[in-house]
Order: C-alpha cells, then structure tokens, then sequence
C-alpha cells in the first residue's frame, strides 16, 4: 500500500513535469518565432 502510494506520487511528479517542460518548449518556440519574424526591436 505504502510503495503503491509512493510510486502514484512520483508518477504524478514526473508527469506534471513532463508537462511544464513541453509548455515551457511551446513557449519558447513561440519567443523564438516572435523574435525571428523582428516584432521586437533589441
């Protein structure tokens, strides 16, 4: 019961960051595009 706890528990971590991480990828592919097309003057 306890292992079985403990192993839901990292798989929620891992997932959640899984997720963070391919939010995080979407938006800094975005950035990127944003600052190749020169929107932003730097």
């Amino acid at each position: 019961m306890d292992r079985q706890e403990r192993d839901r528990k990292r798989a929620l971590i891992v997932l959640q960051i899984v997720i963070y991480g391919f939010l995080l990828t979407m938006f800094g592919i975005q950035l990127y595009m944003s600052f190749a097309r020169g929107w932003w003057d730097l």
